[in-house]
């Protein structure tokens, strides 16, 4: 048949193809010659297949007899043959790229597929011959460009697996000897209390019994842990006598933050202690590989990466490739860099990647044995990812962010197998002012993964009918299902075996983090977790009709939350049913507690059936004293607070009224003090800086007060995030001298955070308030009694350094300050 018949607009298809069904003058012609080639001629443009084959040639014509030999020939035939569905179609084999295969706005409607699923992989790396002997145990590959660093990697492909890197404890980890005692101030509070410098964050003191002398450190890469992350670094040179590592790039925190003080060293000649493993030598420039019992290495297939990513869909925000389709074929080994990944190993690329992709779908693929992510995309807008088995990848299984999308049928399992911080589903919203939903994310198996199955961001999500177990296997502050998502709902879920490994943050089945607002998780199942929900400053979260089952204790966990939902769920709890922060439940309806049955003597005692909450005590008031130091150098009133101009830690303004943990972003101040003034520096953390208000509004405004007891009364001084400064007789003080210290103070007020959705944001304020006109006299041990509270406009709540059951001034029942 010709490719244009009469001028009528017609599709050839093989005899095993689907009917196409047009109209008017569109039709369907089934023709049963083989032809490959088939075109549809729809408003001047062609639709064409072409095949690609192992033992093809670029210099084809594309037909199944004639067929091309890479996927670049393919895709600029397609080009070439103008706009259209264009298919490339893959016949069985191996395919191995020199370079990514890179798709854009001119490749729209293309379908990349093989034909017969399961028998055609898209490698990105190339095999490795020559193999030889290398003493007793060893073979290896001599390899000119790793020595001459032109190649670098570290993942491997052997026999249609991932074999693991030589490793530094065989098992389990080392302890390193750095000490990092920064607070911790919170993601949104800033991070740390002070600025890690250069030196905490690349440098290792290691027990001199770890490493040996000899190790090469051209070589060798560390994977240093941390509480949520962890850090992978090369090692730029070992001081022997100080037992000191330097890397050659710095670490995401430093070593010994969080009180983590776990390392490993991965790539040495050392850490080769069974069959199965390999590392790459880069000072002799050779691959060495320890065969498995019957592995022989004439005749192993050993495929090396040279690529980072395999299939790249590139669009832009203007011209976005669109309705490209991926289907049934498998794409195996890439590489990363070597530098820290980050949270959910964020630095790393993906195996297939969509940038700025609409309608766009990966159906029916396999991604493994890949050393970054699977998938990474961004800006998608209504694309699919369906049907896929992702697994043995170095980084997350999915890395994604976009509107309106679908992740469905998927099995994604053995995530972050070599960066533990990865996720094995991460998704988040692009637009966050868009009026579109978020992900759909239904009926995906997720296991195996050293962090999170899923994290995500953003809002509008629907997360339904996911079966997810073993995951949170090496670190903490992590869940099944975590994030900062808000109006999102989880519906149907399955959470098993999610427990907490170490000594950490904890891990969860169901966990909500900073700033998530009106979620609602109903209708889950957690069995085995001890936590199973866990709500960390959230507001208006529903937990409702859930079923959680725990094998001892179990812990139902809402610190720093407030008007939450808690009905109609089902607990089963051999050990004690705790609430941490019980008054972050505002209902408390229709629950049913199986608690107790532990085990007394031979017969175990009864279960307590009961559906009222867990009783638990409000706290009781602090009773240490707040530390002040001395300083020799005022600070500026600037409304900063520059590292190194503070001394002392951060304080956590902490409490309501009532004295539990108060809600919402976190608040903190520090005190210092020296022969005339008192200085306060306060950090007030917003969710969104569009709802700071600048007045001076007590109970209306963003605004903190400082009430300390002196000679003449107790002193209320107000400070205001628009900058305005008073002191007020509301405790009593005369009004003269309340004027007159109002005078005194010096006060400066100073926003930070530059968009509504900057999510750290909020305002600082530094007060100096004279000694003199408080009629104190400092001197070392003396205690002041002292309260600070606040007001937040944003969500309408008050913070306090310690809860009074009544005004910040009644100090009686306040805090106090010591000066040091």
């Amino acid at each position: 048949m010709s490719r244009r018949a009469s001028g009528l607009r017609v599709r050839v298809e093989r005899e095993d193809a689907p009917v196409w069904r047009g109209r008017g003058r569109e039709f369907c012609v089934r023709t049963m010659t083989g032809l490959g080639l088939a075109l549809l001629l729809v408003g001047g443009g062609q639709c064409a297949d072409f095949y690609v084959a192992t033992n093809g040639a670029d210099r084809a014509d594309g037909t199944r007899e004639k067929p091309l030999a890479t996927l670049a020939a393919a895709r600029d035939a397609a080009r070439r043959s103008g706009g259209g569905g264009h298919r490339i179609r893959l016949l069985p084999g191996e395919y191995f790229l020199e370079e990514p295969l890179t798709l854009d706005a001119r490749d729209n409607g293309l379908t990349v597929e093989a034909e017969g699923a399961g028998r055609v992989t898209v490698y990105g790396g190339r095999r490795v011959t020559g193999w030889h002997r290398d003493g007793e145990k060893f073979w290896c590959a001599d390899l000119p460009e790793v020595k001459s660093g032109a190649w670098d990697f570290r993942a491997l492909v052997v026999n249609g697996r991932m074999p693991d890197r030589a490793r530094m404890p065989e098992s389990g980890f080392f302890t390193h000897q750095n000490v990092f005692n920064a607070k911790w101030l919170s993601s949104v509070g800033g991070g740390w209390e002070r600025k890690p410098t250069h030196a905490d964050l690349t440098t290792l003191v290691y027990h001199p019994t770890n490493l040996p002398p000899s190790l090469e450190v051209r070589n060798a890469e560390l994977r240093v842990y941390h509480m949520w992350d962890d850090s992978l670094v090369g090692v730029a040179s070992n001081d022997v006598a100080r037992h000191t590592l330097h890397f050659t790039s710095p670490a995401g925190h430093p070593a010994g933050a969080f009180g983590v003080k776990k390392y490993v060293v991965f790539n040495t000649r050392e850490g080769m202690t069974r069959p199965g493993q390999w590392y790459l030598d880069r000072a002799a420039g050779r691959l060495v590989y320890w065969p498995l019992a019957g592995e022989r290495m004439e005749s192993a297939s050993v495929i090396a990466p040279t690529l980072t990513s395999v299939i790249r869909l590139r669009g832009s925000a203007k011209a976005p490739v669109e309705r490209v389709t991926l289907r049934g074929f498998s794409v195996q080994a890439t590489t990363t860099p070597l530098k820290p990944g980050g949270f959910s190993a964020h630095a790393y690329d993906g195996a297939v990647e969509l940038y700025h992709a609409k309608e766009c779908a990966l159906i029916g693929m396999e991604i493994c044995h890949v050393g970054g992510q699977g998938v990474k995309s961004w800006a998608l807008d209504a694309c699919r990812i369906e049907a896929c088995h992702i697994h043995h990848v170095g980084a997350c299984g999915i890395r994604t962010g976009g509107d309106a999308s679908v992740i469905e049928g998927n099995h994604i399992h053995h995530a972050g197998v070599y960066q533990p911080s990865a996720v094995a589903l991460q998704f988040g919203r692009v637009r966050r002012d868009s009026k579109l939903s978020g992900f759909h994310i239904r009926r995906n198996e997720i296991h195996d993964a050293p962090y999170s199955g899923m994290t995500g961001g953003g809002s509008d999500h629907l997360i339904e009918e996911n079966l997810i177990y073993r995951v949170m296997r090496e670190l903490h502050d992590g869940a099944a299902i975590y994030g900062s998502m808000s109006r999102t709902v989880l519906r149907g879920n399955v959470v098993r075996d999610v427990v907490e490994i170490g000594q950490g943050y904890g891990a969860s089945a169901y966990y909500f983090d900073e700033g998530a607002t009106g979620n609602v998780v109903e209708r889950n199942v957690a069995i085995g977790v001890p936590m199973p929900t866990h709500n960390h400053i959230t507001t208006g979260v529903t937990i409702r009709d859930n079923v959680f089952v725990s094998d001892g204790d179990m812990k139902l966990s809402f610190p720093r939350s407030r008007d939450c939902v808690f009905t109609g769920n089902t607990l089963y709890a051999p050990g004690k049913v705790t609430v941490t922060a019980p008054n972050a439940v505002t209902s408390w309806v229709g629950n049913v507690l199986f608690s107790g049955n532990a085990q007394g003597g031979s017969t175990p005692a009864a279960f307590t059936i009961t559906d009222a909450m867990p009783p638990a005590p409000a706290p009781a008031r602090r009773t240490w004293a707040v530390a002040v130091p001395r300083t020799e150098q005022p600070p500026v009133m600037d409304g900063e607070i520059g590292d190194g101009e503070w001394a002392g830690s951060f304080v956590n303004i902490d409490r309501d009224p009532s004295r539990w943990l108060a809600s919402g972003a976190p608040a903190f101040i520090k005190l210092m003090y020296d022969e005339q003034y008192l200085y306060v520096a306060a950090n007030t953390v917003l969710f969104d800086i569009g709802l700071l208000s600048k007045g001076d509004r007590w109970g209306q405004d963003d605004g903190a007060e400082l009430c300390i007891a002196g000679a003449k009364g107790i002193a209320v001084i107000r400070g205001f995030a628009g900058g305005a400064c008073v002191s007020v007789t509301d405790a009593g003080l005369p009004s003269e001298e309340a004027e007159r210290l109002g005078k005194a103070v010096r006060f400066a007020a100073k926003p930070y955070g530059k968009t509504r959705n900057d999510w750290k944001s909020g305002w600082r304020g530094e007060w100096a308030i004279p000694f003199k006109e408080l009629g104190i006299r400092p001197e070392p041990g003396m205690k002041v009694a002292f309260n600070y509270g606040l007001f937040r406009a944003e969500d309408k709540v008050w913070r306090s350094l310690e809860g009074t059951g009544a005004a910040n001034w009644r100090l009686s029942e306040a805090a106090l300050l010591q000066f040091k």
